[in-house]
């Protein structure tokens, strides 16, 4: 956790040890014993790609019971609501605020939006020193905008900030940084923090329980904060280390929201976007994925119908190809607006986070967009196929082209 401290009464400066590129730094910190109020100038860098927008900041005390005798550090509590933050020297921010978490007595949030991605951060905060502070008491104001956070990789929590770590609902005390995951009971309600009492970044428990599941600072399992609210996820691909998001759609199936990437290797290659496809002639399109085959050798063996999931040698361990009927109601544009379409095509919405992008083949001419589900016997590897020219689309099957397919692997736990 990166953290910049200062002692009052000793009038020095320590630094702890940083994890971003540019520290967040606290000076001229002051007391007024009076009124309990610790005051000090905060300053960190804009909400660049190494950084956040928003530091938590808290205090230690430490009692004077005489002279020359000391008490031992401890938390301090605060009066969260008492907070005040201001415009301090050098400030670039265009607004900022602070924001109280419910029931943390231990921190608050200060948050700066930035007008752009280098401006320097600069204010004065006030933070209140709740009734049961010692009369006479040392202090040390800290920040950090690097809030404890856990990875999942391989059934192996790890958590980042610093120990103790403590879970909630139900409570556990985490001592060390890594745990296995089937030492922790967690539910859909389970919190964690560190000992800066600052809220974690992410949750414990995540709906999707596949082996697959990886979980970092940046990709988390949790509910979506826009649209339909379902949750969303990420995997990694063993074979290639490649990462997808993952969404959890109404039928509880769960669907990659990233086309698939797989070119057959253990290093993707980044430059060509076919494996057992043709080459497509259209130039990348919105971040679609890899093309490939619509035969039993390109994608896998062949169903007996068209709602039967296929089995694929493309999709990651446990992943299929979907079914008709578990692409075709996501798919299909009537002339409405769809929940589930990328928000770039037309018509998209994208109320589910699927973000399916319905991209362009070889075969045929740009601006047809192509996506792959199971069909028939007679014709294994089908296609949804949609042009702005169409008046309303569906998902069709007259005859295989033998053109290659953009794929979306789904699974249901």
């Amino acid at each position: 956790m990166k953290k910049i401290l200062f002692l009052f009464a000793m009038l020095a400066s320590v630094a702890a040890s940083a994890q971003r590129t540019t520290p967040v730094t606290i000076e001229n910190t002051k007391v007024d014993y009076s009124t309990k109020i610790v005051t000090f100038d905060l300053s960190w860098k804009g909400s660049d790609a190494t950084h956040r927008d928003k530091v938590w900041v808290f205090v230690d005390v430490q009692p004077v019971t005489g002279t020359n005798t000391l008490g031992s550090w401890s938390p301090a509590t605060l009066v969260p609501s008492a907070t005040t933050v201001t415009a301090g020297s050098g400030n670039q921010y265009s607004s900022l605020t602070h924001t109280v978490v419910s029931g943390n007595t231990r921190g608050v949030w200060v948050k700066g939006t930035a007008t752009n991605t280098t401006s320097t951060f600069a204010a004065t905060v006030k933070v209140t020193l709740a009734n049961g502070t010692p009369a006479k008491f040392n202090v040390c104001a800290y920040a950090t905008d690097y809030p404890p956070n856990v990875t999942l990789d391989n059934g192996t929590y790890t958590f980042n900030g610093t120990t103790d770590f403590i879970v909630n609902n139900p409570a556990q005390t985490i001592t060390t940084k890594t745990v296995e995951k089937a030492n922790l009971i967690v539910n859909s309600s389970t919190t964690f923090t560190d000992a800066s009492s600052c809220p974690g970044i992410g949750s414990l428990y995540c709906p999707y329980t596949g082996s697959d599941l990886y979980m970092d600072a940046t990709h988390l399992c949790r509910p979506r904060a826009s649209g339909a609210g379902n949750w969303e996820a990420y995997i990694k691909d063993i074979r290639d280390d490649q990462i997808y998001r993952i969404v959890q759609m109404p039928t509880d199936t769960w669907w990659m929201a990233q086309d698939l990437m797989w070119d057959g290797k253990p290093n993707p290659v980044a430059t060509s976007y076919t494996i057992r496809g043709v080459a497509r002639d259209c130039g990348t399109h919105y971040g679609c994925g890899r093309m490939y085959n619509s035969s039993a050798t390109g994608a896998g063996a062949y169903s007996s119908s068209a709602n039967t999931r296929r089995n694929s040698d493309v999709c990651p361990s446990g992943w299929l190809i979907p079914s008709t009927d578990e692409l075709c109601p996501y798919a299909t544009y009537n002339g409405t607006n769809s929940p589930y379409l990328g928000t770039d095509e037309f018509g998209g919405d994208d109320t589910w986070g699927l973000s399916l992008w319905l991209c362009s083949d070889a075969w045929f001419y740009c601006g047809v967009r192509i996506t792959a589900y199971v069909g028939s016997a007679a014709t294994p590897f089908r296609y949804y196929r949609t042009h702005p020219t169409y008046s309303g689309t569906s998902c069709v099957e007259n005859g295989d082209y033998g053109g290659a397919r953009n794929v979306r692997c789904v699974r249901t736990l």
